[in-house]
């Protein structure tokens, strides 16, 4: 993972086909943590891409909305987390 790249609210919804909208929910929701005070200036860090990345797929794939998706992943996070812990 490329941790220096950084994306803007255009680019990512070019590349998922997604409007400002979604973006700012998933935002609102946890699910990225941008950079900047306006959403037309956010800037998104290659975990905050790959995050709404995996959102877009839970809901594509198993219907599921939003605040959904954001709890999925936090409990992944927390699962993987926790996994690196013990050893």
């Amino acid at each position: 993972m490329n941790e220096n790249v950084i994306y803007t609210t255009y680019a990512i919804c070019h590349t998922h086909n997604l409007n400002k909208d979604i973006i700012n929910e998933m935002v609102s929701w946890g699910i990225a943590d941008p950079m900047g005070d306006n959403p037309d200036n956010w800037l998104f860090t290659q975990n905050d891409f790959e995050r709404i990345e995996r959102a877009i797929r839970f809901r594509k794939e198993l219907d599921i909305n939003i605040p959904g998706a954001a709890l999925a992943i936090e409990l992944i996070e927390e699962i993987k987390h926790l996994r690196n812990q013990e050893y």
